[in-house]
């Protein structure tokens, strides 16, 4: 479930439908929202993919999406960011993201 930057630009290039949850250990925040993402992803049953990223292993590859805060979730739809969102979610909104994403 997690995803190296190198790995998601691949999937990106090729157009694939990705949300991911960028967070950090350390990040309180993060560590309360990532389970709930982890259980959408894993409830998940459509065609887009679900990952979670730690910002401090991909330094260089968040920076190059602009990330500056935590927890972020970012989609991407046909090589191109669809959404961006910043701050906890509850799973309803979670889920609602995976639902925009395959309407695009």
């Amino acid at each position: 479930m997690e995803i190296s930057g190198k790995e998601l630009q691949e999937k990106i290039n090729n157009g694939e439908k990705i949300i991911v949850d960028f967070f950090a250990n350390w990040c309180n925040p993060c560590s309360m929202m990532k389970p709930v993402f982890e259980r959408v992803a894993l409830n998940n049953d459509t065609e887009v993919q679900m990952y979670t990223m730690d910002i401090d292993q991909n330094r260089d590859y968040v920076q190059t999406l602009g990330i500056r805060s935590i927890p972020t979730v970012k989609l991407f739809s046909n090589g191109n960011v669809t959404d961006t969102v910043v701050g906890v979610m509850n799973e309803e909104k979670i889920k609602s993201l995976v639902n925009n994403l395959i309407t695009e």
